[in-house]
């Protein structure tokens, strides 16, 4: 019998996470307990930091010099923490976030829950660059996922965001006890020969992935340099228009080899259905019982669960959506915001959108009358 947090909390300590900074913020602060309470167990130095910018840029602190760091917040914690997130793209430093998001704006319901920040996760930050989000259904995938941030934050020396909600904080599931056979640590440090002596190392040095060999300060015999500024292959501060170019180029390389890695969603069934419920994050149970109890009614239905929402999985995403004869996106925000991704990465145009915004979750009796609604199939 598990929890939301306490499954990302696991993840975390399961990762190898050395280092833990975060200010309490419902729902993100059970996480920051959990971890305090096996700080001594396992290792790790857990800072409750004096807000969420001290916390951030303690994290990429950390993982600059080579500790697995993580923290979690909320929305508006999250806002404050935006800065720190464009400081660790151009420094292409790991670190993963967990973003527990609840309603807002402000400081909104704070106790309630809602998928308001679909948006947000997807483009905090100013510039561009690289980044993962996904977005767990459930304790058992908010471990394996977060567990998967890790290792991927630290190849692609990126951000990794992991998205959830206070239903999916809070709930208790009992989940097959987790698996660690299959999960390996992997922290992608530069080998030794990548590296050479002084200042023949280039912390940001061109190559065809966008991914630079990556040193840990007080290696020997090499200078790593680093700088928020736009910088050349060693860290240096420049000004001139072709690195400038070739550096956002290579960073943007990564996206690539991120696509590749991407995970689709998970396809479950009528093969041909008659409608496809599409959903992301804590919906996937009430949208699975959903589609159950409109199965009982003679209706064909799929369910379609994003739970990888950035890099965006359009091929598998638009193969589901031309399977079924209507699609309704389900989602707890007003505006439909995962149906605007999809519009924009896929070009098609859903027209069915359930939507539930009062700081409540779905039930799926709701979820299945709202359909039977738009299907015109009565009570």
């Amino acid at each position: 019998m598990i929890g939301g947090v306490e499954a990302i909390a696991l993840a975390g300590i399961a990762a190898g996470v050395q280092f833990y900074s975060a200010y309490p913020m419902t729902p993100s602060t059970g996480v920051l307990n959990f971890m305090a309470q096996h700080a001594d167990q396992f290792g790790i130095v857990v800072e409750q930091a004096e807000d969420e910018i001290a916390a951030i840029n303690m994290c990429l602190g950390a993982s600059y010099a080579g500790a697995r760091a993580m923290t979690a917040t909320s929305g508006g914690g999250f806002a404050l923490m935006v800065e720190g997130l464009a400081l660790a793209g151009m420094t292409e430093t790991p670190i993963v976030i967990a973003l527990g998001q609840r309603p807002g704006p402000a400081t909104g319901l704070p106790t309630r829950t809602e998928q308001g920040e679909l948006w947000f996760a997807l483009h905090a930050g100013h510039g561009e660059f690289p980044r993962l989000v996904f977005a767990p259904g459930d304790p058992e995938e908010a471990f394996y996922l977060t567990f998967r941030a890790f290792n991927l934050a630290d190849k692609y020396q990126t951000p990794a965001l992991v998205l959830y909600d206070q239903y999916l904080a809070d709930m208790l599931m009992t989940t097959p006890r987790f698996d660690f056979s299959d999960l390996r640590i992997e922290r992608h440090l530069a080998a030794e020969e990548d590296l050479g002596a002084g200042y023949q190392y280039a912390r940001y040095r061109l190559t065809e992935t966008g991914i630079s060999p990556r040193a840990i300060p007080g290696t020997p015999e090499v200078v790593v340099e680093v700088d928020s500024d736009e910088h050349d292959e060693h860290g240096h501060i420049i000004e001139d228009a072709e690195t400038r170019r070739a550096m956002v180029d290579k960073r943007l390389r990564k996206q690539i080899g991120m696509e590749a890695e991407t995970l689709p969603p998970l396809l479950s069934g009528d093969e041909k259905p008659e409608v496809l419920l599409v959903g992301w994050g804590s919906t996937k149970g009430c949208l699975a019982e959903a589609a159950d109890l409109l199965r009982q009614e003679g209706l064909k239905v799929a369910h379609l669960h994003c739970r990888q929402v950035w890099p965006f999985p359009q091929e598998p995403v638009q193969a589901a959506l031309e399977t079924a004869q209507h699609c309704y996106v389900v989602e707890n925000n007003a505006t439909g915001q995962l149906r605007q991704l999809i519009r924009r990465e896929t070009g098609r145009e859903i027209e069915g959108l359930i939507t539930r915004y009062d700081g409540r979750p779905f039930s799926p009796a709701g979820i299945a009358a709202a359909v039977r609604e738009a299907e015109g199939r009565g009570a």
